[in-house]
C-alpha cells in the first residue's frame, strides 16, 4: 500500500482536520444516518461493482472502501487525514482486501489510474467555495473512464428543518453564510460539531457542468428496512418529506 503526502500543508491545519475526522470516524460506526441511509444508498447508486475500479474520495478510515472491496471491487481510497489513512491501512492489514490508500491535502496525482466509478459520501459539502467544489468535480472527471460515473451523497440544499434536532443532528445557518451541524447523542448532548458550505442545487450543477460532466441526476434517498426496524418510525418522522441528505450522479 502506498501513501502520498504533499508537504505544503500546515501542522495546524493537519491537526484540526485530523481531530475532526477521528471523532467523526468513531461516530460513523454507530450513526444511523451512515448505517441506514448514506452508505447503503451510495452502494445502491453505484450498482454492480464486481471487478470495477472505484475511487473513494474522502474515504476516512475506509468504511465504504471495505464494503466495496468485499463486493469484488478494485478500490483506491483518498483522504486528507493522515491519521484516518493510517487507520485504514491498519484495518487493511487485519483484513487484506487489496485496497490502496493515499493521504494528501489535495487530491493526489495517480498516474496510470482510470476508474469506472468515483464515489464520495458527505464530502462535497466541505468544499471551501465554488472554485474548490469545481476542483473536486474536475478531479473526479479526469480520474474516470469515458462514460464513467461520479456518485455523491451530500447535504440536501432544500432541507427545511434548520435549527431543529432530527436524526441525531441539528443543522443551522451561521452568520457567515455557512451551515453548522451539531451531532446530538441520545441524552441531547452535543458530542461534536462542524461547519460546511451552504451550496445550492445550482452550485453543484454548475460545478459538475464546468468540470465536463454531461449528465446530472438528483436522487432522493431512502431508509433501509433494517433502519426503520431498529430505530422505529418516530425516529425517522418526516424524513421522506424533508430528507437532510440527497444523492447526485453525474456521467462523464
Amino acid at each position: 500500500m502506498n501513501q502520498y503526502r504533499r508537504k505544503d500543508n500546515t501542522d495546524k491545519q493537519i491537526h484540526q482536520y485530523d481531530k475532526f475526522s477521528a471523532e467523526y470516524a468513531s461516530l460513523t460506526q454507530v450513526d444511523p444516518a451512515k448505517r441506514f441511509i448514506q452508505y447503503p444508498e451510495a452502494l445502491k447508486l453505484l450498482g454492480k461493482v464486481e471487478n470495477k475500479k472505484i475511487l473513494d474520495i474522502g474515504c476516512g478510515n475506509g468504511t465504504l472502501t471495505r464494503m466495496l472491496a468485499r463486493r469484488g471491487a478494485i478500490v483506491v481510497g483518498y483522504d486528507p487525514s493522515i491519521r484516518q489513512i493510517e487507520e485504514a491501512q491498519k484495518l487493511e492489514q487485519e483484513e487484506t482486501l487489496g485496497i490502496r490508500y493515499f493521504a494528501a491535502d489535495k487530491p493526489p496525482n495517480l498516474p496510470g489510474y482510470k476508474f469506472d466509478k468515483v464515489v464520495s459520501v458527505m464530502v462535497l459539502l466541505y468544499a471551501s467555495d465554488q472554485k474548490n467544489l469545481r476542483e473536486i468535480f474536475s478531479y473526479a472527471q479526469k480520474a474516470l473512464v469515458r462514460n464513467g460515473s461520479f456518485i455523491s451523497i451530500t447535504f440536501n440544499p432544500g432541507y427545511k428543518r434548520l435549527g431543529e434536532i432530527a436524526y441525531n443532528r441539528r443543522f443551522s445557518k451561521t452568520d457567515n453564510g455557512k451551515i453548522q451541524v451539531e451531532f446530538i447523542d441520545e441524552n441531547g448532548k452535543i458530542t461534536m460539531s462542524a461547519k460546511f458550505s451552504d451550496f445550492s442545487i445550482a452550485d453543484y450543477e454548475r460545478a459538475a457542468k464546468e468540470a465536463g460532466f454531461t449528465k446530472q441526476d438528483w436522487i432522493k434517498l431512502t431508509i433501509t428496512p433494517e433502519g426503520k426496524t431498529e430505530k422505529g418510525n418516530s425516529f425517522w418522522e418526516k424524513f421522506e418529506n424533508d430528507p437532510p441528505y440527497i444523492g447526485i450522479k453525474v456521467i462523464k
